[in-house]
Order: C-alpha cells, then sequence, then structure tokens
C-alpha cells in the first residue's frame, strides 16, 4: 500500500511533484526536481491536452457506463502514475480524511437502502461514478507537478472556448434541423438554448463558469496575457448567453464578483473596470441579445422574480415532494436511483442535497455535508498562505454548491473535475508561496542585502526552478 499511496508532510498544504525532496535549511525543505521519467511525460501530454480540453464532451460518451473520452484518459493516467510513482492520498491536504470519511458515508447510506429494498444494481454504478470522480482522479491530480496542473487549467480554458465558438456558430449560421441532421440533437434545444458539446443547456453554462474562473486565476497570476485572455472570455461569455441558464448567469456574477472583491486594488482596476464598461457600453447601447435569454434570464433579472427563470417553478414542485418524502426516509433511504422509483413524477429531485437524504438517509445527507465543510475548510488553508488561489478555490466551491442546490445527482467529470482541479492548482500553488516565504528570511539579512550561499545549497535551487 505505501508503494501506491504516497503522503506528504503533514504541515497542511499537499506539495506538488516538484517541491519533494529533502533540502538543507532550518525550518523546511528544499525542493529537489525528481528525474522525469517516460510515464512522466506521457501523463505531462494526456492530463492537458487531451483530459481536460476534452472534458465538456458529454456527447460522445458510452451511455450504459457514462464513461467520456475524457474519463478514459484520465482512467490511462492513473495506470501510468500507479506505475510510476503510485497516488496520492492527501488529496484534500490535512482534510483529506475528513473528505474521504465523507464520501464513504455518501455512498455507505445508499448502499444500505439499495440492500433493504432490494434493488442493489444501480448502487454499484453510482458508488463508482462518486468513487471515481472524488476519489480517484484527486489523488491523481494531488500527484502532478505545478506545471502540469497549470496547464491542465489553461487546457480547460482553451477546450470550453472552441466548443462554445463551434456552438454560436452554429446556432447564428444554421438551422437548427440541419444543425440536428449533421451534429447531433442535442447541440442546440427546441427552444434555441445553446447545449454545445456538454449535451445540455444547464451543464453547458456551467463549464462556462468553471473556464472564466480558470481564465481569471491565470490572468492575476500574470500566465495569460490580455491580449488572449480577453478574446477567451468574450467566448465564453457569449457561450453562456446563449445557454439561457439563470444558475449559471447567477453564479458567474457570484463568482467573478467575489475573486475580485477580494483580490489586491491593481487587480480591481485593471480587470473588473474595464469589464464594467464594456458591458455597460454595451447594454446602453441596445447590443444584440438572444431572444431565449431575455425570456429566461433577462425577465428574472430585471424584475426580480425567480419564477420568471426557466423551470424554477417545476423545481419547486418536486422539491417540495421530496421534502414531504424525506421523513419517511431518515433512518433507511430508497437505495441509488431509488426516488425516481418512488416520485409521482417518475424524476430525481433537482436539489442534491434532498435526493441523497431521501435515498440514503441521514448518513448520506451528513456525509455530503462534511464532503463540502472538508473543501471549505481546505480553501480557507489555501487562502491564509496564497489569496489568490484560496480565493478561486472558494470561489469554484460556491459555484459547485450553487448547483447542487438545484441539480440531482453530480457524478459526470463534467461537474466536479474542474472543482477538483481547481484544488489541486490552489494546494500546489500554496505551496510554492509557503515555500518562498519560508526561503526569504533565510537568504536576507536585516539590512535588506542578499547573503551569501553554500555552492551546494544555490546548484540545487536552480536546480528547482
Amino acid at each position: 500500500m505505501a508503494a501506491i499511496l504516497t503522503q506528504l508532510p503533514d504541515d497542511g498544504v499537499q506539495q506538488p511533484a516538484i517541491l519533494r525532496g529533502p533540502f538543507r535549511m532550518a525550518g523546511g525543505y528544499r525542493p529537489a526536481r525528481a528525474p522525469e521519467s517516460p510515464y512522466d511525460r506521457v501523463i505531462g501530454f494526456l492530463l492537458p491536452a487531451a483530459a481536460f480540453f476534452l472534458s465538456w464532451w458529454q456527447v460522445g460518451r458510452i451511455p450504459a457506463f457514462n464513461l467520456t473520452m475524457s474519463d478514459m484518459i484520465l482512467i490511462v493516467c492513473t495506470l501510468l502514475m500507479l506505475v510510476s510513482r503510485g497516488l496520492n492520498a492527501r488529496m484534500m491536504g490535512r482534510m483529506s480524511v475528513l473528505w474521504v470519511g465523507g464520501i464513504v458515508m455518501l455512498l455507505g447510506g445508499m448502499l444500505v437502502g439499495s440492500t433493504v429494498h432490494g434493488d442493489f444494481t444501480r448502487w454499484p454504478v453510482v458508488a463508482g461514478q462518486y468513487a471515481f470522480a472524488l476519489v480517484l482522479i484527486p489523488m491523481v491530480l494531488a500527484n502532478c507537478s505545478l506545471t502540469a496542473l497549470r496547464r491542465s487549467g489553461l487546457a480547460y480554458v482553451w477546450g470550453v472556448a472552441v466548443s462554445q465558438a463551434v456552438g454560436v456558430a452554429l446556432v447564428n449560421l444554421f438551422s437548427r434541423d440541419m444543425i440536428n441532421q449533421y451534429v447531433n440533437k442535442y447541440v442546440v434545444t427546441g427552444n434555441g438554448r445553446l447545449g454545445a458539446f456538454t449535451g445540455e443547456p444547464n451543464s453547458n453554462g456551467a463549464v462556462c463558469v468553471f473556464a472564466l474562473i480558470f481564465l481569471l486565476h491565470a490572468v492575476i497570476e500574470k500566465r495569460l496575457r490580455p491580449v488572449i485572455a480577453v478574446p477567451l472570455a468574450l467566448v465564453i461569455v457569449a457561450g453562456l448567453v446563449y445557454s439561457a441558464s439563470f444558475t449559471a448567469f447567477t453564479a458567474t456574477i457570484l463568482a467573478i464578483g467575489f475573486i475580485l472583491a477580494l483580490s489586491r486594488m491593481r487587480t480591481v482596476v485593471t480587470i473588473a473596470l474595464p469589464v464594467a464598461l464594456a458591458v455597460g457600453a454595451y447594454v446602453g447601447l441596445g447590443g444584440p441579445v438572444p431572444a431565449v435569454f431575455e425570456q429566461r434570464v433577462g425577465d428574472a433579472v430585471v424584475s426580480g422574480d425567480p419564477t420568471k427563470a426557466g423551470t424554477f417553478v417545476g423545481r419547486s414542485v418536486l422539491i417540495q415532494e421530496a421534502w414531504q418524502m424525506s421523513g419517511d426516509n431518515l433512518l433507511i433511504g430508497l437505495g441509488s436511483d431509488g426516488y425516481r422509483k418512488a416520485s409521482v413524477y417518475g424524476m430525481p429531485v433537482h436539489q442534491l442535497y434532498l435526493l441523497v437524504l431521501n435515498e440514503g438517509g441521514l448518513v448520506s445527507f451528513i456525509g455530503l455535508s462534511v464532503m463540502f465543510a472538508a473543501m471549505f475548510v481546505q480553501g480557507l488553508f489555501i487562502a491564509g498562505r496564497s489569496r489568490t488561489d484560496g480565493v478561486c478555490a472558494l470561489a469554484i466551491l460556491g459555484v459547485f454548491f450553487m448547483y447542487a442546490m438545484s441539480l440531482p445527482h453530480m457524478f459526470a467529470r463534467m461537474w466536479n473535475g474542474p472543482v477538483m482541479l481547481m484544488f489541486a492548482l490552489s494546494t500546489a500553488g500554496a505551496g510554492v508561496a509557503a515555500l518562498t516565504a519560508t526561503r526569504r528570511p533565510q537568504w536576507y539579512n536585516q539590512a535588506g542585502h542578499r547573503d551569501a550561499e553554500p555552492a551546494a545549497d544555490t546548484e540545487r535551487t536552480s536546480e528547482a526552478g
């Protein structure tokens, strides 16, 4: 087991692969770069260029197993990492034990419900999906280098931008019948909403929100130049608007506002002010907006009445039914997918907490709550080391929570993959920031002049980059 699961020093921040190895310095470790193996090079290519670039492509999945091309590539990366250096069991830093415990409770409650009700066939599928998405993939990401994680984040942004560019072009250049005939009937819905390659407008809006957070993170860290970031942002926002998702629109405003509000003033001036002026000018000049967006989102925003937002009324009916049913399922739930069979409407409630409460009882409900609490506390730990990383992690967690309050099971990597990537990326970035902060006092005297370093130390420092 020790060969498979690698654990790092318990300092509250999981260290990226490039920061492993001892170094001779008071109060910590000096980064030493391990030789890169052929497995590492393959993973470094597959993870960003294939896995996360294609992570939004749900249309091309194998329906019976809910496996996409991205999932298959992630499985290959997992096998390569097992062969090369193992997996990292500290996928959530100090909160890893709580994180895994929450997942065990979540799935354990559903297992009891499925067993008691004599319908066990669906549980292995649901449990396998959750375990792959929330345990295996985070363990892989936690063992990747900071460089690979950054490339994966940018690959995700590019992938979402390409999908939105293709989708928006199809909507404006071709009729829906032609799109259905030559592409896919899920790219554009009957009322004109854009599903793109996620196959559904709400999920397409979600990937746009996630991509904007990754893009903003890269811009604040100066890893993406404005000349590239601005066109990418415009394309993604266009896809978001054509998705006409009230949840996505609200999540975007709240997440971006949260990040900018807690960023440095220079960031606010250079990013928020130009964006506000551009949006104000576009609206003031009467720029065109898709009719479906005005109907599903614009009316609800202008009037302040959420009942005008898409399917809000229909979802409210399901939520009310789930709340009434929960009293009978507190100790033993209905089991995996049992709610769909028990509901008079024949469909799951679009609220993950209530769905879990009914299908797994209080045990699963508490497990889900523990998972979100673990991510929140880990985000606070990250923010203590690096403000930008911590704020972006908390922002993407907030978006994930908003969708958990408006959707059923979220084990598809399209929903949780970006969240796990951002937490791995932010944790690794915070680890670098923490090491940089601890190294500086050792190398500078009280007068602010740099002290001489031993030749061996200087060589290893330059090697670590």
